[in-house]
């Protein structure tokens, strides 16, 4: 998809469209980055997951917003479309995190807490590290060796009535909240109710 991208911006005219496709591929590979390096329970907390998620997720969608308005010769609204992308991408990864825990696994394609199955420290296991430091069921996870299904299965059921889902959900939302404020400084039209809509419906998809 990435190269494919790169065949269209070069097929363009619009040059400002490189800084901006560079900038973002760049900050994916400083996300993997840094994610190997902040990736134990020694060292990963909230603000490392957020960076994580920033620079892999957050950033690409903001760039990705901020693409159309050059594209589009919009350079006026394009800081506001990065700003409503960067936090509709940071709350749409928190909702995926979410997701890997309270999801049905038919639906989200994946097995249920597979990031926690590969080892990967996502918001609702920090928000539970939290509350629960000395479960020693996710002290086995967090160190690889947690094999039991049983055991998996417990911890999973304790990650979900502990509030750690809804805290995160909670976090996701003021992202939502933010997104939808700097859209607030556009105009009304068909394409900005769509990214309301988009907005919206990242934050539904959890229900």
């Amino acid at each position: 998809m990435y190269t494919k991208a790169l065949q269209i911006a070069v097929g363009e005219s619009n040059r400002d469209v490189f800084p901006i496709l560079v900038a973002a591929t760049s900050d994916m590979v400083k996300g993997e980055l840094y994610q190997i390096e902040y990736s134990s329970v020694d060292s990963i907390n909230k603000n490392h997951y957020l960076r994580i998620i920033e620079l892999k997720t957050a950033r690409f969608m903001a760039a990705c917003m901020k693409l159309g308005a050059v594209q589009g010769h919009l350079d006026d609204v394009s800081d506001i479309l990065y700003e409503a992308g960067l936090n509709l991408g940071y709350a749409f990864q928190i909702v995926d995190d979410v997701l890997d825990f309270s999801g049905d696994q038919d639906k989200i394609g994946k097995p249920v807490a597979s990031d926690l199955r590969q080892g990967l420290i996502t918001l609702p296991t920090i928000y539970y590290l939290e509350s629960e430091p000395d479960d020693p069921d996710l002290s086995l996870a967090l160190n690889g060796i947690l094999y039991d299904e049983m055991r998996l299965t417990r911890l999973i059921h304790g990650i979900r009535s502990s509030g750690a889902i809804e805290k995160s959900i909670d976090e996701a939302g003021q992202h939502i909240a933010r997104a939808l404020d700097a859209l607030d400084d556009l105009p009304q039209s068909v394409e900005h109710q769509a990214l309301e809509d988009l907005a919206n419906y990242i934050i539904q998809r959890h229900y």
